[in-house]
């Protein structure tokens, strides 16, 4: 570890906690299948694949789906909707509980919305390819569980449903899933796209899957949360305005289990082996109200920024043997505790714009951030200068440290450093610390060394490599 410039140092003992992935056994597939296809010689009852149901346009797959949720009751037993290879157009996808949709493979079979009369009716603001779980439906054998979304391609057709629905439409994606339970596989998404302007019309999410609702919402989560997202593709830019202060932007893969219970429920999410690519004006992947979630194996590139995690507190998160090329930041996060980021590729690149600045550094942690495992990450600045760029900054109130009201109203403190150890860097401006303001203490271990800034006088600063 080679020291800078140092201030304030106290000793403090270094915890290292080991991380191991846990396998998430997925329940059985539903007993009936229903295939369709875009185009057959002979169409039937959907029984077999040789009479797949005619699904040809967007209206006649919306009767069918219709038709299929009455005759269950809409809560039933569930269904495998199998789609044969093909092109296909959707006004949107509602899924039912224990419904699985499933095609021939990426690129194989590819649904893609296009705008109907119920959308011009109704007016939503935000549509997706394929949806469901938006209500409060938390009763007996209405849990939204055993849902599965695999081996599609999953077009949001943007512009198309821009200049069809014109200022009604602020946001299009792919996914779209409030679920107890549900598995998101093989599964590519493309074309998405957000209006821009006010803060709820900007973030688009190509696949989110949430199991409770954030934000001032009313609806109950579920207590369980089972979520899983593996090798998916998300790619392409956000599409939208590129001009003004409040541009369009996304969070490729996003998941959320606000109101589980992590003591007495089963809370398994991870997101693994994913591809985002070419989101020049986004983030890869984030998290809202996580209490226990692994981000792990994915591939990240030419992206804005590989991941950001700014709402709910996020806790217990780990995010480790990812690779992130040719973005312009590695990650941020405020308003959490203990995350492991450990054994990471970080390789940045300057930005074209200035609006993408912000993110220009290999790893933000900054207000409200304590108990981090930093460890073992490459970090590398691949432009011909260093610019601006760090490897780790840290900065606003209350890093590496609690401060709480105990059952007496008196105000008291908990010291929870983050910690940083053999990590390397390349091409990159030194590591910093700092309180931005007066009276802004901040805790940090550095190998075997602590470090403690007041914020007052010269404890303002630290400045370290600890390759």
């Amino acid at each position: 570890m080679r020291l800078l410039f140092q201030l304030g140092v106290v000793a403090l003992a270094v915890a290292w906690p080991s991380v191991r992935a846990q396998e998430i056994d997925w329940p059985v597939a539903p007993e009936r299948t229903v295939w369709l296809a875009v185009a057959h010689e002979s169409f039937g009852d959907g029984t077999v694949a040789t009479r797949p149901v005619d699904a040809s346009t967007a209206s006649k797959l919306g009767q069918v789906l219709d038709r299929l949720a009455g005759e269950q009751g809409h809560y039933g037993d569930g269904l495998i909707l199998r789609f044969l290879p093909g092109n296909y157009e959707t006004h949107g996808i509602r899924m039912r509980p224990r419904w699985h949709i499933v095609g021939a493979g990426i690129g194989t079979t590819t649904l893609k919305l296009v705008p109907g009369p119920r959308h011009r009716k109704i007016k939503s603001a935000y549509h997706s390819v394929i949806g469901g779980g938006w209500g409060p439906q938390r009763l007996a054998k209405r849990d939204f569980n055993n849902i599965r979304v695999a081996d599609l391609s999953l077009d949001c057709n943007w512009r198309g449903m821009k200049a069809a629905l014109g200022p009604i439409l602020k946001k299009a994606s792919g996914i779209d899933l409030l679920a107890r339970e549900a598995l998101v596989e093989r599964v590519r998404v493309s074309r998405f796209g957000a209006a821009g302007g006010r803060p709820s019309w900007r973030e688009v999410f190509p696949i989110r899957v949430i199991s409770g609702v954030g934000d001032g919402a009313v609806l109950p989560g579920y207590r369980d949360s089972v979520i899983e997202i593996r090798h998916c593709v998300v790619e392409d830019f956000v599409r939208g305005p590129s001009t003004g202060t409040a541009w369009p932007y996304c969070t490729g893969i996003m998941v959320s289990h606000r109101g589980a219970d992590s003591v007495n429920g089963t809370v398994r999410v991870r997101v693994h082996h994913n591809e985002i690519r070419n989101i020049t004006n986004g983030i890869a992947f984030g998290g809202a109200f996580l209490q226990r979630a692994e981000f792990y194996g994915n591939t990240v590139t030419n992206c804005g920024i590989g991941f950001n995690f700014d709402t709910g507190g996020n806790r217990d998160v780990v995010i480790r043997d990812n690779r992130f090329f040719a973005c312009v930041g590695g990650g941020s996060v405020n308003d959490g505790r203990a995350f492991v980021i450990r054994d990471n590729t970080f390789r940045l690149i300057t930005p074209d714009e200035p609006r993408f600045a912000y993110w220009h550094n290999g790893l933000r942690l900054w207000d409200h951030t304590r108990g981090f495992v930093v460890d073992g990450n490459r970090f590398a600045f691949n432009g011909e200068s260093m610019a601006t760029a760090r490897g780790i900054l840290l900065h606003g109130a209350s890093v590496g440290l609690r401060l709480f009201q105990d059952d007496a109203g008196e105000w008291q403190r908990e010291v929870n450093p983050h910690r940083f150890r053999d990590n390397q860097y390349g091409g990159l401006l030194p590591n910093f610390a700092g309180p931005q303001e007066p009276g802004q203490e901040m805790h940090l271990l550095v190998g075997g060394r602590a470090v403690h800034l007041t914020g007052e006088g010269d404890a303002v600063q630290f400045i370290w490599l600890d390759d």
